[in-house]
Parts: structure tokens; C-alpha cells; sequence
């Protein structure tokens, strides 16, 4: 029979040797994780125990309903700040008489709420100088409208902007403007949205005298207006280059030395005019 062949002889490493040491540490570092591992492990099945020893009857306990209710209510704010407006179109609309603001999308008062409204001006009307705590973006979508930037009216400071042009007034900058013709402006920004008069505008009604801080807003009965601010009372017959008719209503600037009146004419259509253009009746 021919020999086997011997086994080459195996040689061990020895201690010193720096690949056994660093072989030797690794396996006491994966040793310490995986007890360190299985210690959490335990800990956290424990907890989870204790956890469900807690609940009575089966009914989930108090600190997890808090947490669980928390969830919630963030998914749903967040669920509703992130919806979708819903997809709407307003159609261009006739004022009726004396109607000046048009609501189409958003509240204006509230801050931070995207908004957008309609203001009706009558031929004639003049804006008496105002600002607004934001930058009040206009486009005019009806008719013929100037615009104006100062603390006083003045004609001509006055930039044309005819149907479909777009202006901008920067936030607490005082301005002013004039309808040549009726007109429908569109007005959009981030409320909140204010109007507030430079100076003291005073408004003829039926109800008597009101004293305006905002051209938007209803003002407050006064009794303390100029004498001279309204040569004209509210139903006074007078004619002008519109027009004629009855005096329905006037607003008055001391300070711009502006009186204007308001005018309805048979068919009920109104226009604006200052005491110079108009003659009584």
C-alpha cells in the first residue's frame, strides 16, 4: 500500500502577535453590544409589561390616550392648513346703487388671510388721501382711474390707469385717486386690510352728519363739522355737466378743501360732482 501523505504541520499564533490581540478585542466589543442590546430589549419588555398592567378592563391608559390624542390633532391641522381652496370663479357684477365693497375671496380683517374685494366707485369720485397698514395691490377691471401718492389731493400728481392696469400702494403710504368714469376696482393682498383717512373726512347722509376715520367703514355721528363743509342738503334738485338730479349724499376734506355731492339722476343712475360744477334747482 503507497503512505499517506502527513498533514502539513499547523502553527499556532501566538499572543503577542497584533492581528490575535485585535481579533480578541473585537469579539469582547461585539459580545458587550449584543449583552448591552438584549439588556434594552428587556428593559423595554418590561416597561411594556408594566405599561399594560396599567390599563384597566383593557382600557388604554391615560398617558397614551394624551399622546395618541396629540397625534391627531397635529395630522389634522396639518391635514387642514394643507387642503386645497376649493375652485371658484366670481363673475364680474353689477353694483347695485350705493353698494361700494364686493367680498370675492378671504376676510381682509383677518392677518395673514389672502384676500381679494371689488370697491364700486361713481363717475367723479374722489379718494381723499388715505393709507393702509399693507401694500394694497389694484387692478382696475372697469372703467378709468388715476392715481396719486401724497398727504394732499392733487390733479396733477394724477396717473391715468385705464381697464386692466395694475398699481401698487405701498403699506402706510398716503395716496389718493379720482374716477373719471364708474369704475370697479379689484383689490388683493394678506389681511390685515385697513383704510384709514389722512385727515378728518366729514359724510352727508340722510341720517344726518358722520365723522369717517376709514372710507370703507361706517362713521360716527358728529355735530362738529365746519359750517361751511355742506352748502347742499341731502334731496336739494341741482344740475351739472352729468347730469341732474337730487343730492343723495357729500363728503367734505377741510383740509383738502374738497366738498363733493353725490348725485342720483331720474333713472338711478348717480355721479359725483364739487359744489363749483353743480347749480341749484
Amino acid at each position: 500500500m503507497g503512505q499517506h501523505a502527513q498533514p502539513a504541520p499547523v502553527v499556532a499564533e501566538q499572543p503577542s502577535s497584533p492581528k490575535l490581540l485585535d481579533r480578541v478585542r473585537a469579539a469582547i466589543r461585539a459580545r458587550h453590544q449584543r449583552e448591552t442590546l438584549l439588556g434594552r430589549m428587556g428593559n423595554c419588555k418590561r416597561q411594556l409589561v408594566q405599561t399594560r398592567s396599567w390599563s384597566i378592563g383593557g382600557v388604554m391608559p391615560f398617558a397614551r390616550i394624551v399622546v395618541l390624542a396629540l397625534l391627531l390633532g397635529a395630522f389634522a391641522a396639518f391635514a387642514q392648513s394643507h387642503t386645497p381652496a376649493p375652485h371658484h370663479v366670481v363673475p364680474l357684477h353689477t353694483f347695485s346703487p350705493g353698494q361700494w365693497v364686493e367680498k370675492v375671496s378671504g376676510d381682509f380683517s383677518k392677518p395673514g388671510e389672502p384676500f381679494v374685494f371689488r370697491i364700486h366707485q361713481d363717475a367723479g369720485y374722489i379718494t381723499l388721501p388715505h393709507f393702509h397698514p399693507i401694500d394694497e395691490h389694484i387692478t382696475v377691471v372697469k372703467g378709468t382711474w388715476s392715481l396719486g401718492m401724497g398727504r394732499r389731493f392733487n390733479q396733477s400728481a394724477l396717473e391715468v390707469m385705464e381697464t386692466g392696469t395694475y398699481g401698487m400702494a405701498p403699506k402706510n403710504m398716503a395716496h389718493f385717486a379720482w374716477s373719471k368714469t364708474e369704475t370697479i376696482l379689484q383689490v388683493h393682498g394678506i389681511g390685515p386690510f385697513a383704510s384709514t383717512v389722512v385727515e378728518p373726512v366729514y359724510e352727508l347722509t340722510d341720517q344726518g352728519v358722520f365723522s369717517l376715520t376709514s372710507l370703507l367703514l361706517p362713521g360716527v355721528p358728529t355735530s362738529a363739522s365746519p359750517p361751511d363743509c355742506f352748502a347742499l342738503k341731502v334731496n336739494d334738485q341741482v344740475r351739472g355737466d352729468a347730469g341732474e338730479g337730487r343730492v343723495v349724499g357729500a363728503r367734505c376734506s377741510p383740509s383738502n378743501q374738497i366738498t363733493q355731492y353725490w348725485i342720483q339722476k331720474p333713472n338711478g343712475e348717480r355721479f359725483w360732482a364739487a359744489l363749483p360744477q353743480l347749480k341749484k334747482r
